[in-house]
This record gives C-alpha cells, sequence and structure tokens, in this order.
C-alpha cells in the first residue's frame, strides 16, 4: 500500500468500473511477440490478471495497471502490464522472473 493515498484512490475506482474476474481478457501484438520469444503461458498471464495483486508503483492513469502473481510450484513470478477499457482488459506486456 502507497502512503500517497490520492493515487490509491483512482487504482481503485478503476478496479471497480470492470470486474477482473469476468471480464474479457485480449492480448495485444506486442506480448503475443514476447509470448513466442520468452515462452510465456498465456493462459498465466490471464490468470495473473484476473487474481493477481496491483503493483502501484507501476501503474499510471487513466488506465494502465500492473499485476504480479507468484506460482510458487514453478517458482516463478508473472507481472502483466493491462490497460482497462470499458468493455475489456487489453493485456500490452507479459513477462516472468525467477522466485518471487
Amino acid at each position: 500500500m502507497s502512503y500517497n493515498n490520492n493515487y490509491n484512490y483512482w487504482i481503485e475506482e478503476l478496479l471497480a468500473t470492470l470486474d477482473r474476474k469476468t471480464a474479457e481478457i485480449t492480448f495485444a501484438p506486442h506480448a503475443l511477440d514476447r509470448k513466442e520469444y520468452y515462452n510465456i503461458d498465456l493462459e498465466k498471464a490471464e490468470e495473473t490478471v484476473r487474481m493477481g495483486e496491483v503493483r502501484a508503483e507501476k501503474c499510471s492513469e487513466p488506465g494502465k495497471v500492473c499485476f504480479e502473481l507468484y506460482f510458487g510450484k514453478e517458482n516463478r513470478t508473472c507481472s502483466v502490464i493491462a490497460i482497462f477499457h470499458k468493455q475489456f482488459i487489453e493485456v500490452k506486456t507479459i513477462w516472468q522472473r525467477k522466485g518471487r
């Protein structure tokens, strides 16, 4: 949680406008290119958007949000940059790293 409360309010308002657990998720061409190059599983990226925690330091207005989710069995953390639209969520960038 950030100490800058105004920053957190806009993220909370954005997350309230669209239910990320049921919203349609699309992938930008850049994300699909990274999938091929880095051997990233799109199902894990989708799960990260739906279940991951928000990383406030990598978010920016009006609708760019970063989600991270740790997959313990594989010892990998998946990070996703997504843009919130009115009807869907667009994944722009995906990357993975070892550990938490």
